[in-house]
């Protein structure tokens, strides 16, 4: 007898003699371990509780109130150092430079030449040769008066995906410049892999 024809075994013919459970309804609790409960009803005995631990790591605590940025380490180990030392960046465009990274909303700048030689305790008419200069470097990209884009490659202040983005802007723009993928030759002294 082919196994089509053999009778099913250990079946009952007719309804199931199982009783669907009825589910409890909602305690005091006002339901906060329901699924533990619809758990416990349909599943075969008691369910284990899985304990998870959140660790969360302190604010940084910085001095002032103005934040951080992040500041490329390879700008601020091998490009900015040597560049003081050779005066390729003078003292007045790195102190711009400065400034500018610490006063940062997410890659832009909006300040006054102004504002900026209050701040170094310098005047007025120096600060606007020291962002031409470092223009012309890639370092800054002037937008309009009083209105700056910094480098995000070589510091930003907001997260990852926020630098993508602005990053993807300034490229979508296709500077002659090469803003902000190309420093100038003269900051680019080093074998182009340590660049990244």
């Amino acid at each position: 007898m082919g196994d089509a024809a053999r009778p099913l075994r250990g079946r009952r013919a007719g309804p199931s003699s199982r009783q669907p459970r009825a589910i409890r309804p909602v305690s005091a609790d006002g339901g906060a371990d329901l699924a533990r409960r619809i758990a416990e009803q349909f599943g075969k005995g008691p369910v284990h509780e899985v304990k998870t631990v959140v660790y969360r790591r302190p604010p940084h605590d910085m001095l002032g109130a103005d934040g951080y940025s992040l500041v490329s380490n390879y700008f601020l180990r091998r490009v900015l150092p040597y560049c003081l030392m050779h005066n390729i960046i003078s003292k007045l465009q790195a102190a711009v430079l400065s400034n500018m990274i610490g006063r940062q909303k997410k890659g832009r700048i909006e300040a006054t030449h102004a504002e900026i030689a209050a701040e170094l305790g310098v005047k007025r008419t120096s600060i606007g040769h020291a962002l031409d200069a470092l223009c012309e470097k890639n370092l800054v990209r002037k937008v309009k008066r009083s209105s700056y884009q910094l480098n995000p490659r070589v510091a930003y202040n907001g997260n990852g995906q926020e630098q993508h983005d602005f990053l993807a802007e300034l490229r979508a723009l296709a500077l002659d410049s090469k803003f902000p993928d190309e420093l100038a030759p003269e900051l680019s002294l080093f074998p182009r892999s340590e660049v990244g």
